[in-house]
């Protein structure tokens, strides 16, 4: 009798086998299910917690009480199937009332208590404890009386951080009391609570004025981008808008999707970091490389009339005011701030600029002129960044274009 061979698996049956086996392999950890798109098995990462934020049945801002609710915020949040907060034993889960790619939102449990909140994602990882501690008070979480937003406007609409000008909230607020406690909140454009402030004791029918730096949690500087000021009573509700108030942020609405008016919503503005320091008509000239002298061009040159205003990109403290014959001419150097110890350098000034070594100078804030004084041809700002510790501190250049640029896009 022959005997019979058997046929050799093909690739495809080889892999479809894999594919069965796989599961049954990783079945009992924290990635089963995880299949990604190209085949493989992809494991999601596990979400991380940044801040954690009482949004409603407040005292303070990490102060809740039982049945209030708490924002968390962090990276791969989507994942989140519950949070965890602290019990007298164990800690509780709870499933959230909200969950987007940065934030989830969730209500305090019975029997919660103080402590770090974290969260657990659908493969049951479950993220590191939460830097800020969540106070959980002992009553239960009642509304106060309802508030009416009845005048409201935001300026400037275009801010920088550490700028001459803050966005600054004004607002008048009616409630069923004579005093009511606030609260006022900064939201980005995912609709996560970044900032907030609360006010006490505030005159019902008075206005008010809030601010805000740009500044977040441990004194990190928030992303470009839009944001809106949204008042709120102390236990977190959002204040009902007036009539009129509503009919203005239809218009903004309206006026932003379809790119028609510049109808603006009292209460929204946007945030930069940097502003573009030609405050006038330009072009660009020679970049990085381009031959010099003697030497090779460092800094990107924008080529403007003279006279044409120059404002800091980003403020920090001058760290010279000098004149050199045969190169920069009038020229300021700034250490900036929140940059890691990068300085900016403005040459070919025609005149010095008035601002003394050691000054601290504001994003926005005028330090000169565009001239074309030391080894220049023509009017124009040349423009360095140098890494930290700084502008021959120790760092070295950088190509300037393309943060000009960026900036220039959008001052």
């Amino acid at each position: 009798m022959k005997t019979r061979r058997s046929k050799p698996l093909s690739l495809t049956a080889f892999a479809a086998v894999l594919a069965c086996l796989v599961p049954a392999v990783i079945g009992s950890g924290t990635a089963s299910g995880a299949i990604g798109t190209g085949g493989g098995l992809v494991i999601p990462e596990t979400p991380k917690i940044s801040d954690v934020i009482c949004l409603t049945g407040c005292t303070k801002v990490r102060e809740v009480a039982i049945g209030g609710s708490v924002q968390i915020t962090g990276s791969n949040m989507d994942s989140v199937a519950y949070v965890a907060f602290r019990g007298g034993k164990t800690n509780i889960r709870v499933k959230p009332d909200l969950t987007t790619r940065t934030r989830v939102e969730a209500t305090v449990p019975k029997g919660a208590t103080s402590g770090r909140v974290r969260v657990v994602s659908n493969t049951n990882s479950v993220s590191d404890p939460s830097s800020q501690v969540l106070t959980v008070g002992d009553k239960a979480f009642s509304r106060t009386g309802k508030l009416t937003l009845t005048d409201a406007s935001t300026a400037p609409r275009k801010a920088y951080q550490y700028g001459l000008r803050r966005p600054v909230l004004n607002f008048v607020v009616n409630g069923s009391t004579p005093r009511v406690n606030l609260r006022v909140d900064i939201v980005n454009s995912s609709g996560d609570v970044i900032s907030s402030r609360f006010l006490n004791n505030v005159v019902t029918g008075s206005t008010q004025k809030v601010g805000w730096s740009g500044l977040v949690a441990k004194r990190r500087t928030a992303p470009n981008g839009a944001y809106r000021f949204v008042v709120r009573s102390a236990d977190g509700t959002a204040a009902s808008l007036s009539t009129r108030l509503k009919r203005q942020r239809l218009k903004a609405a309206r006026a932003a999707k379809t790119r028609r008016g510049n109808a603006a919503d009292p209460f929204g503005f946007r945030m930069y970091g940097f502003m573009f320091p030609v405050r006038g008509p330009h072009t660009y000239g020679d970049g990085i490389g381009a031959a010099r002298s003697g030497h090779t061009h460092q800094g990107q040159d924008v080529m403007a009339k003279c006279g044409t205003p120059l404002r800091a990109a980003r403020a920090g403290v001058v760290y010279y005011n000098d004149y050199q014959a045969g190169g920069a001419g009038n020229y300021i150097v700034i250490n900036t701030t929140g940059t890691g110890g990068k300085s900016h350098a403005y040459m070919h000034m025609p005149a010095r600029s008035p601002l003394k070594v050691g000054t601290r100078v504001k994003t926005g804030q005028l330090i000169g002129r565009v001239g074309t004084t030391g080894s220049s041809t023509a009017c124009h700002l040349h423009f360095e960044i140098w890494s930290g510790p700084g502008w021959y501190q120790g760092g070295t250049f950088l190509n300037p274009t393309p943060s000009l640029k960026a900036w220039d896009r959008y001052s």
